[in-house]
């Protein structure tokens, strides 16, 4: 019985982690003067772990100084 609950358990645990699901990533940076910039990107259909690295890329692939936020 406890190994059966657990088995449920585990795989309910797997079954939240792997879910795709869409979304947002927010960059902020400095533009011309005093301006901040916000652009916000979708990432749709995607893990976490996928989306958060595809943020990260938006934070690489630039000349300006920005900071990237998986929401």
């Amino acid at each position: 019985m406890k190994g059966t609950i657990l088995s449920i358990a585990a795989l309910c645990v797997l079954g939240l982690t792997s879910c795709k699901k869409d979304y947002t990533c927010e960059c902020t940076y400095q533009g011309t003067g005093d301006i901040t910039v916000t652009e916000k990107h979708d990432i749709k259909n995607a893990a976490l772990d996928d989306a958060k690295s595809t943020c990260d890329k938006y934070e690489e692939n630039t000349t300006f100084n920005k900071t990237c936020t998986l929401l």
